[in-house]
């Protein structure tokens, strides 16, 4: 009986290592992330950078692949010129650009409002900041083909401090955006 148990076990043994169990590949989404457009034409261009480069954040291996920057600017530029009347914030834009790009995802942040003034008080004796800073998220998915857009907004008079600075404001505003977008960490397939 005892002989009759190992050979029973030496051939389970055999079945279950000759199965093939099926395999599952992570296949990345391409993301295109163009430059945030400037229509409010503040003119510190490291400050609008860090737009950019808080909204890639979390476009990583191995659920997302990024189009390297060169390529879309590249890209764009030469969309632009060959569409004079598109904005690169409307849905026929980010899908042509899209298929050119042979992107998954296309996002573009438009930094449309930034008004900072310093507000001096002489009854409080203290220094104010007074923000009106409006940024606006366009989002294409090639895959459910839906054209997102997100508004965040900062209207508000604080006190003068280092967390009133432009670069911090725009950090900050963009979190917000990356919590609205559909587009997580790890994606979830009924939102592409």
């Amino acid at each position: 009986m005892n002989l009759l148990k190992k050979v029973l076990l030496l051939l389970l043994i055999f079945c279950v290592s000759n199965i093939t169990l099926p395999a599952y590949a992570i296949t990345p989404l391409n993301v295109a992330i163009l430059q945030p457009i400037n229509t409010a034409k503040y003119k510190y261009v490291d400050d609008v950078q860090i737009i950019q480069d808080t909204i890639k954040k979390p476009f990583k291996y191995p659920y997302y692949t990024l189009i390297p920057s060169d390529t879309v600017e590249k890209t764009t530029q030469t969309f632009l010129v060959d569409n004079r009347f598109l904005k690169l914030s409307d849905e026929k834009a980010m899908s042509d650009l899209a298929n050119k790009l042979s992107a998954d995802i296309v996002v573009v942040v438009e930094l449309s409002k930034v008004r900072m003034n310093r507000i001096y008080s002489p009854w409080l004796d203290d220094t104010y900041i007074e923000s009106d800073i409006v940024l606006k998220c366009y989002a294409y998915s090639t895959l459910s083909k839906k054209h997102e857009v997100i508004r965040v907004v900062k209207a508000e008079r604080e006190a003068e401090s280092v967390n009133t600075n432009a670069n911090v404001i725009f950090e900050e505003l963009t979190e917000q955006i990356l919590v609205k977008l559909p587009y997580k960490r790890i994606p979830v397939s009924s939102v592409l």
